[in-house]
C-alpha cells in the first residue's frame, strides 16, 4: 500500500459513507422494496448532477438528492410522505466500519485529509459530525465553490488549490469509477474503492490500485 504521509483526498458518498444506510434504516417502513429504493435513489441523485453539470446549471446537491427520493419512490410505487424521513436519515449517513480506523492511522502518520464531495458543506458538517470524525480531516471540500459537479476538471482542482500542491501529489480514492476516471484524467493517484465488485470501465484512464475497502490504507 501507499506509504502512509501525503495528501489523500475522499468522495464523501459511497466511499466514506454508505449512501445505503438511509434506506436500511428504515427498511421496516419501506417494505421488501427497500433495496430497490435505495439503488434507484443513488443512480438517479447521481444522474441529475451530470445532467445539471452538464448544462452548467448548478443546484444545490440537497436538491437532487431530494428529486431522486421522490422519483425512485415513485417508481416503486410507494407513497412519497416518508420522504422527509429518509432525507432526514440521509443527513447521518452511516460511516464503513473500517474508516474511522483507517483516517486515525493516516492522520497520525501525518498524512493530509481531505474530502471532495458533491455534498453541499452543511451536508459535509452534519455527516461527519454525525460519524464521530471530526478533527481528521484538514478540509471539507464542496463543489459548490466550483458551481459545477463531478467529473468536471475544476472540481478536482478545488483539491490542488486546498493543498497548495500539484495534482501528481494527491491520492485520490473514490468508490465511484467514472469519479476515479475524472480524478485520474486531472492527475491524481487513483485508488479505486470497489466495494461491490463490479466491473471495471473506462480502461484509458485506468486506477493506479484497486481495494475491496479502504482497510489496506492503515497497514
Amino acid at each position: 500500500m501507499a506509504k502512509a504521509s501525503g495528501h489523500y483526498v475522499f468522495d464523501a458518498f459511497g466511499t466514506l459513507f454508505d449512501v445505503h444506510s438511509a434506506a436500511r434504516e428504515h427498511a421496516d417502513a419501506i417494505g421488501p422494496a427497500w433495496t430497490r429504493l435505495s439503488e434507484i435513489w443513488r443512480a438517479k441523485q447521481l444522474e441529475y448532477t451530470w445532467i445539471h453539470a452538464g448544462m452548467d446549471r448548478h443546484i444545490p446537491f440537497r436538491d437532487v438528492t431530494r428529486q431522486g427520493l421522490l422519483y425512485a419512490l415513485a417508481v416503486c410505487g410507494l407513497d412519497a410522505s416518508i420522504a422527509p424521513r429518509l432525507l432526514e436519515t440521509y443527513q447521518r449517513l452511516q460511516a464503513y466500519p473500517e474508516v474511522p480506523e483507517v483516517l486515525h492511522h493516516l492522520k497520525s502518520n501525518g498524512a493530509k485529509l481531505a474530502i471532495l464531495s458533491n455534498g453541499d458543506m452543511d451536508m459535509l458538517d452534519d455527516i461527519v459530525k454525525n460519524a464521530g470524525l471530526e478533527g481528521l480531516f484538514d478540509a471539507l471540500i464542496s463543489v459548490r465553490v466550483a458551481g459545477t459537479f463531478k467529473p468536471v476538471p475544476r472540481v478536482y482542482a478545488l483539491a490542488t488549490e486546498v493543498f497548495g500542491v500539484k495534482p501528481g501529489d494527491i491520492t485520490f480514492l473514490s468508490s465511484n469509477r467514472w469519479d476515479i476516471a475524472g480524478g485520474k484524467a486531472f492527475g491524481f493517484k487513483a485508488i479505486w474503492v470497489n466495494r461491490t465488485g463490479a466491473p471495471d470501465e473506462y480502461p484509458d484512464l485506468a486506477a493506479d490500485q484497486i481495494v475491496s475497502s479502504l482497510a489496506p490504507l492503515a497497514l
